[in-house]
């Protein structure tokens, strides 16, 4: 109980607007949520929010979707995520953190779905030429699971599914 008062705390810090003490409860609250995932499940639908909002520091943005990489996310938000991550990919304007960021995430939802992958790999490939060399390496890694997801799918056409 006493952990989750001080989870509780600490998330008040991290989902406020001030930039400055969202980096710092940022690191605090990764460590947290990966020896206890499950602390982060009654703050998602304000986490969407956070990210939804435009007027919300950069900074806020990039901690968010930093812990979202390895935080495990409720399927109901995915599809929102998704759709959040895939935006800020595609907005030349965003920081090079939050793309780089915004592209793990939305791979982490899609793997698996080749429709996702294929809008994923079509997203990023439209960005790597003037591409930071973060949101390359971040592409890279997508474009590897999506080739990887196109190989599995043509290996198991032609042969006996059951």
């Amino acid at each position: 109980m006493r952990d989750r008062e001080r989870f509780a705390e600490l998330m008040r810090l991290f989902l406020s607007q001030e930039y400055r003490v969202v980096q710092r409860a940022a690191s605090d609250v990764m460590m947290a949520v990966e020896r206890e995932p499950k602390l982060i499940a009654p703050y998602f639908k304000r986490i969407v929010e956070m990210l939804e909002d435009d007027s919300a520091h950069a900074s806020v943005h990039r901690n968010i979707l930093r812990l979202l990489q390895t935080a495990p996310i409720p399927a109901r938000y995915e599809g929102r995520l998704y759709d959040i991550c895939i935006g800020k990919i595609d907005d030349p304007a965003a920081p090079t953190a939050v793309r780089a960021f915004a592209i793990e995430v939305a791979a982490r939802i899609a793997r698996g779905e080749p429709e996702l992958l294929a809008e994923i790999r079509l997203v990023t490939e439209r960005h790597l030429k003037d591409a930071k060399p973060a949101i390359r390496a971040k592409a890279r890694n997508v474009l590897k699971i999506a080739a990887e997801n196109d190989e599995d799918r043509s290996s198991t056409r032609g042969g006996n599914r059951i």
